[in-house]
C-alpha cells in the first residue's frame, strides 16, 4: 500500500512539473510528503483564516523563517496588501475565477519581493486549503521598470536610449539563460519521477476525462507492445480489441461515477491483474481516472495451492474421524472428494491383486455412470487387456495425459457408448513395495499438474492406512471373546461383571482408576464401582454396561464422562462395553474396557483452544475471525462493522529493546482491546501488528465512542517509557449487497491512511525517548555522547566541511551509541575484561543502532554513518569489515572522536588515560584503525 501511495504522489509531481516545461494541460497534484523534495516555493493554506499549515524547505529558505516560524503565520502578514484584500485575493483562487496572481511579499529581512503565485484550491484532512506555488520574479519587475524609464527617456537623450538598450539586451539575454537553465532542471527532475515510474513493473496509467491516455509508464507500454507515443490522446478501443477495451472501460467509468477507489481483478489470456482505479481531478476541472494494476496470477496460484493441501489434510481428517460404515463406502467419499480436489468431473478406484493381475471396479463418480453408454458393461478387468490406464499399474508410477486427442501408443481405444475423455490422470497406490488400487480422474478443465499427482498420491497413500487401521481395528474386535485372560495385562482398565450387574474381575488399572481392589470390588455390583457422572453437575450420563444388557450389542461412553474412585478422585474416562454371548448369542456377561483420557482432554482442550487462539494475546487468531465474517455476515447483524487497528512502531521497539518488549506491546495492546470493547465484539490478532474487531449490530456512533475509549486508553499507557500509539481504519456493511471482503479492504485502506499520517511523528518521539531511556541507564553515555559531538564537529570544521555536514556530525556524534539500549546493564558496566559472547553483543550495539534509525525519516539519514562507526581503516572492524575510503567520511570521523574521548574518560574496567598518552594511542593506530588524514587534522588543528 505505501509503495502505491508513492507511485500515485510522483506521477502527481510528474504532472505539476509538466506544466513549468511545456505548457501541458496536465492533473491538480495531490500530496504533501513530497513538498520538502521539490525545489519550488511551495505554500498550503487555510482558505478561511489564513494560516500557512505547510510550507516546503524552499518556502523557509526564499522568505528567511525557519518552517516553524513560517507556518505560524497568517498569509497576510507576508502580502504587502494587507488582511482584507488579501481575504479577497484567496476567495478568488477558491472559487476557482483566478488561479494566477502577482503580488509584493515580505521577508524576514524586510525586503520586499515580487512574486507571481499559482493557486489552486485542495481539499486536505476535510479542510478547504489552497495549494499555492510561487516564483519569485522581483527581477522581471524591476526590469519591467527599466523599460519604463527607457520608454519616457527615449524623447530626451537618443544616445542614452541606445546605451540603455544595450544593457537591457544584455540583461534580458542572461535572463533568457538563466529560464533555459531552469527548464533543464525542470525536465530533469521530470525525467527522474518518471524513471521511478517506470521502474516498477505494474501497469500505471492515467487518463482525462474522455478516457484517453495522458500517462503511461513502461510497463503499461509493454503489455500494449507500443510506444508511449502512439497511445497519449488514444483510448483502449483504438488500441486494443473490443472485448478487453470493454472489460477496461468498465471499471474507468466506475471509478469516475461513484468517486471512490475502485478495486477488482481481471483475467485476461490465462492471467490474473488486480486493478486499483481511481478519480482524479483535472486542472480543467473534469475528472480523470488513475490505475495502478499487478499481475496476481503467481499470487493466485500459490494460493489455490494451498487450499488444496489444506483439503487434503481435511479429507485425511475426516477418513481417521468418521465412522464409515464400510471400507467401499470410505472410498466413495475419497473419490468424491478426489474430484473436488482435482476439480475433475469423473474418476474411478480399481482395487488391485497383483497375483491375479486383476483390477476389481470398488468407486466410480455418479456422472460416469450417467453418461457412459457401454451396453456390456464390467466391473473386473484382466491387466493385459487394459489400455492407457492400466499403465500406471505395469508402469507402477503415475501416468498423465492432457491431451487426450493426441495418438499415443499406451491407448488401445475405448468402446463405443464410452465417457469421452479431453484429459486423464491415473495414480497406483503402492503400500509395502505392493500395488493395491488404482485411482483415475479425467476431464479436469485445465492441465493435470505434478501437484495434482502430489495431492492425490499423498491423500490415497493416507487413506489406505486409515483404512488398514480401521480394518485391523474391526479384526480386532473379532478376537476381544477369544483372548479375555489377555485384558488383565493391557495398559486399559478392565472390569468383567456377570448377567446380575456383580463385578467378576477387575485388572490392575482398573484398582488404579476406582481406588477399588479387585477383593474389594469382587462381588459388589458395577454400579457402587464403578461410579460415572457428567463432566457438568446435574446433566444425564449413559450407562454402557446397562445398554448392554439391554441391547445385547457394543456400547460407548459419552464424551463428557466422569470416573470419581472411592477416595473421591475424579478422571476424565473413555470406554467401550461388549457383551459375553454363548453360542446362542445369550447373554453372559459384560466386559467394560475404560482408560483415563484427563490428560488427552485437556490436551484436546489446548489444542482447540490454541487452534482459535493467538497464543501471545490470548486474542481470537485469523482462522477463527473469518470463520466468524462468514457466519456473522446476515442481514441480522446489519449494520455490521469491522475495526482494523495496527500497532505503530513494533518494530522500533524490537530493535531498541528487544522482542521481549515487543511482544509486551502486543499484550497491552491486546488488553486494550479486550478491555475497551463490548463483551459481544470480536478482537482476533490477524496479522504480526494487525488486530480485527468485528462489531455485529454498530453502527457509526458506537464504533466512535469505542474508538474513543481505545485511544484514551493507548495514550495512557507505555513500554520501556515509549508510548503507545496504534493507527485504525473502520468501514459499517448495511446493505446485504455490500461485499464484505470490500468492507475489510475499505476498512484496511483507511487505517493504512491514518498509519501513514503519525508513523513519522510516533518514532521521532520514540527515538527521543530510546536516548533519554538510555542516558538514564547509563549516565556517562550522555557526556560521552555531547563530548564525541563536539569533537566530531570541530573535527570537520577543520577539515572544511560544508555546514549541512557539520550539522548532520553533530547529529551522528550524539547518537552513535543509541544502539547500546538493546545491550545488557550488566555488560555495560562490568568492570572485568568481556567474554567472546559478551563482545559479539557488544559489536550489535552499531547494527542495532542502523536499524533503530532506519525507522524514522527525520533520523535514516544518519543510519550509514551509525553502521560504520567501529569499520577500521585497515578493514579488520564490525559489522561489514570495509576499509579505507569505503568507510563514509563521518562514520571515519566520529571514530577518532569515540576512541579519543574513551580513552580519556573512566570506565568501569579502567582509569582514564592522560591526554597525551591518548594522542600518542590515537596516532599508533593512525593508518590501521583510524584514518591517518583525520588522526593528522584532528591533533594538529582540534587538540
Amino acid at each position: 500500500m505505501r509503495k502505491r501511495l508513492i507511485l500515485l504522489l510522483l506521477m502527481s509531481i510528474m504532472i505539476i512539473s509538466g506544466p513549468l516545461v511545456s505548457h501541458a494541460q496536465t492533473m491538480e497534484p495531490d500530496f504533501h510528503e513530497m513538498f520538502d523534495g521539490h525545489g519550488s516555493i511551495m505554500l498550503l493554506i487555510d482558505s478561511e483564516t489564513g494560516s500557512i499549515k505547510y510550507a516546503n524547505k524552499a518556502a523557509a529558505d526564499f522568505y528567511g523563517y525557519s518552517i516553524e516560524e513560517l507556518t505560524a503565520r497568517k498569509i497576510s502578514e507576508i502580502n504587502a496588501l494587507g488582511p482584507e484584500e488579501t481575504a479577497a485575493e484567496m476567495a478568488l483562487a477558491v472559487e476557482e475565477k483566478r488561479n494566477y496572481f502577482v503580488f509584493e511579499h515580505r521577508v524576514a529581512s524586510g525586503d520586499i519581493k515580487t512574486v507571481e503565485v499559482y493557486s489552486y484550491p485542495y481539499l486536505y484532512d476535510d479542510n478547504q486549503m489552497l495549494f499555492s506555488i510561487i516564483n519569485d520574479i522581483t527581477d522581471k519587475a524591476i526590469l519591467e521598470k527599466k523599460n519604463k524609464m527607457i520608454t519616457n527617456a527615449f524623447f530626451l537623450a537618443l544616445s542614452i536610449l541606445i546605451l540603455i538598450l544595450l544593457l537591457f539586451s544584455f540583461q534580458r539575454k542572461r535572463n533568457i539563460e538563466n529560464l533555459k537553465q531552469r527548464n533543464k532542471e525542470l525536465n530533469n527532475a521530470y525525467a527522474l519521477q518518471k524513471t521511478y515510474i517506470n521502474a516498477d513493473d505494474s501497469l500505471i496509467y492515467l487518463k482525462d476525462e474522455n478516457l484517453k491516455y495522458v500517462f503511461v509508464n513502461k510497463a503499461t507500454e509493454n503489455f500494449y507492445n507500443k510506444d508511449s507515443s502512439e497511445m497519449i490522446g488514444h483510448d483502449d478501443f483504438e488500441l486494443t480489441n473490443f472485448e478487453f477495451a470493454s472489460k477496461r472501460r468498465e471499471t474507468d467509468i466506475e471509478a469516475i461515477e461513484k468517486d471512490t477507489l475502485v478495486v477488482g481483478e481481471v483475467r485476461w489470456e490465462n492471467r490474473i491483474y488486480k486493478t486499483t482505479k481511481f478519480p482524479v481531478k483535472l486542472l480543467n476541472g473534469s475528472v480523470g481516472v488513475g490505475a495502478y494494476i499487478k499481475d496476481v496470477t503467481e499470487e493466485n496460484k500459490i494460493k489455490k495451492d494451498q487450499e488444496k493441501t489444506l483439503h487434503r489434510n481435511w479429507v485425511l481428517a475426516e477418513v481417521f474421524r468418521k465412522d464409515f460404515s464400510s471400507a467401499e463406502e470410505q472410498l466413495d467419499y475419497v473419490l468424491h472428494e478426489s474430484l473436488k480436489l482435482t476439480e475433475s468431473k469423473f474418476g474411478y478406484i480399481y482395487l488391485y491383486d497383483e497375483e491375479k493381475e486383476e483390477l476389481i471396479l470398488n468407486s466410480w463418480s455418479k456422472e460416469v455412470m450417467d453418461e457412459c453408454r457401454i451396453v456390456n458393461k464390467k466391473t473386473t478387468y484382466q491387466l493385459d487387456k487394459t489400455g492407457l490406464w492400466g499403465e500406471a499399474v505395469r508402469q507402477r508410477r503415475p501416468i498423465v495425459v492432457n491431451n487426450f486427442e493426441m495418438p499415443n501408443d499406451m491407448k488401445k481405444g475405448y468402446p463405443q457408448g464410452h465417457v469421452p475423455l479431453t484429459k486423464f490422470m491415473t495414480i497406483p497406490i503402492i503400500i509395502g513395495n505392493k500395488i493395491v488400487a488404482v485411482i483415475g480422474l479425467a476431464n479436469k478443465e485445465e492441465d493435470y499438474s505434478d501437484l495434482d499427482v502430489y495431492q492425490i498420491g499423498i491423500l490415497m497413500n493416507g487413506v489406505w492406512n486409515a483404512k488398514g487401521k480401521r480394518e485391523a481395528l474391526d479384526q480386532l474386535e473379532v478376537e476381544k471373546e477369544k483372548y479375555l485372560l489377555t485384558l488383565l495385562s493391557i495398559g486399559d482398565g478392565v472390569l468383567v461383571v456377570n448377567q446380575d450387574g456383580d463385578i467378576e474381575m477387575l485388572n490392575t488399572v482398573a484398582e488404579e482408576l476406582t481406588g477399588w481392589t479387585a477383593k474389594e470390588a469382587v462381588g459388589k455390583h458395577y454400579k457402587e464401582v464403578f461410579v460415572l457422572s457428567h463432566e457438568r453437575d446435574g446433566a444425564m450420563i449413559n450407562d454402557p454396561i446397562g445398554e448392554v444388557f439391554e441391547t445385547n450389542t457394543i456400547r460407548e461412553m459419552d464424551n463428557h464422562a466422569m470416573l470419581t474412585a472411592k477416595d473421591g478422585r475424579k478422571y476424565h474416562v473413555e470406554d467401550s462395553a461388549s457383551p459375553i454371548n454363548d453360542h446362542h448369542k445369550n447373554i453372559l456377561g459384560v466386559v467394560l474396557v475404560f482408560r483415563d483420557v484427563s490428560d488427552k482432554k485437556e490436551q484436546r482442550k489446548k489444542i482447540e483452544y490454541l487452534s482459535f487462539h493467538d497464543s501471545l494475546t490470548n486474542l481470537y487468531n485469523r482462522r477463527f475471525f473469518e470463520e466468524e465474517l462468514k457466519r456473522l455476515d446476515t442481514e441480522r447483524n446489519f449494520p455490521l462493522s469491522l475495526i482494523l487497528v495496527d500497532v505503530n512502531g513494533l518494530k522500533l521497539i524490537n530493535d531498541a529493546f528487544g522482542h521481549k518488549a515487543g511482544d509486551i506491546l502486543l499484550q497491552k495492546v491486546a488488553g486494550i482491546l479486550k478491555q475497551e470493547c463490548r463483551a459481544d465484539d470480536i478482537i482476533a490478532r490477524v496479522g504480526g501488528d494487525e488486530f480485527v474487531i468485528l462489531l455485529p449490530k454498530t453502527d457509526s456512533s458506537q464504533i466512535e465512542n469505542i474508538l474513543r475509549r481505545i485511544q484514551k486508553a493507548t495514550n495512557n499507557e507505555k513500554v520501556e517509557a515509549i508510548n503507545i500509539s496504534v493507527s485504525y481504519g473502520w468501514e459499517t456493511k448495511k446493505d446485504k449487497k455490500e461485499d464484505i471482503q470490500d468492507i475489510y479492504n475499505k476498512a484496511e485502506m483507511y487505517m493504512y491512511q491514518h498509519k501513514i499520517s503519525e508513523r513519522a511523528s510516533m518514532r521521532y518521539e520514540a527515538i527521543k525517548m530510546i536516548m533519554k531511556t538510555l542516558y538514564e541507564k547509563i549516565p556517562r553515555e550522555e557526556e560521552h555522547s555531547n563530548r564525541v559531538s563536539k569533537l566530531s564537529s570541530s573535527i570537520g570544521l577543520a577539515l572544511g566541511l560544508s555546514d549541512a555536514d557539520i550539522h548532520k556530525l553533530q547529529m551522528s556524534g550524539l547518537l552513535h551509541d543509541i544502539g547500546k539500549i538493546a545491550v545488557s546493564n550488566d555488560i555495560l558496566n562490568k568492570n572485568a575484561p568481556l567474554s567472546d559472547l559478551e563482545w559479539i553483543e557488544i559489536k550489535r550495539h552499531s547494527e542495532s543502532g542502523y536499524s533503530i534509525l532506519s525507522s524514522s525519516n527525520d533520523y535514516a539519514f544518519l543510519a550509514e554513518d551509525i553502521l560504520a562507526h567501529h569499520e577500521r581503516f585497515d578493514g579488520t572492524g564490525y559489522p561489514k569489515g570495509i576499509k579505507e575510503e569505503e568507510i563514509p567520511l563521518h562514520a571515519r570521523i566520529i571514530a577518532v572522536a569515540d576512541a579519543y574521548d574513551a580513552m580519556i574518560s573512566e570506565r568501569p574496567y579502567r582509569k582514564p588515560l592522560s591526554e597525551d598518552s591518548a594522542i600518542e594511542e590515537i596516532k599508533r593506530n593512525a593508518g590501521t584503525q583510524f584514518d591517518p588524514h583525520i588522526v593528522e587534522i584532528f591533533i594538529e588543528k582540534v587538540l
